[in-house]
C-alpha cells in the first residue's frame, strides 16, 4: 500500500496498466545487481524539486571516445 501522493499515483497508474496482462510476475532484484538504478533513484531524490524530474540516460553503441594509444616501451 503506498503512501506518498506521487506513490499512490504511480501504484494507480500500474494497477490500470496491469489490466492489459494476462498474467504477470514481480521478481526482486538483489541489491548487488541493482547499482545503477540504486544511484539514480538516490541522485532523483537528492534534487531539489526545481528541477526537472526525470534523468535521461542515452545508450551507445560505441564507445563515445576512442581508445588511447598505449606507448611502446621497449
Amino acid at each position: 500500500m503506498a503512501k506518498h501522493p506521487r506513490m499512490i499515483l504511480c501504484l494507480d497508474k500500474v494497477q490500470e496498466l496491469l489490466k492489459a496482462f494476462p498474467t504477470f510476475t514481480i521478481q526482486q532484484v538483489p541489491q548487488a545487481e541493482n547499482v545503477h538504478a540504486d544511484a539514480l533513484a538516490s541522485l532523483g531524490s537528492a534534487l531539489a524539486t526545481q528541477f526537472r524530474r526525470f534523468i535521461p540516460i542515452k545508450h551507445r553503441d560505441q564507445p563515445s571516445i576512442e581508445k588511447a594509444e598505449q606507448p611502446n616501451l621497449m
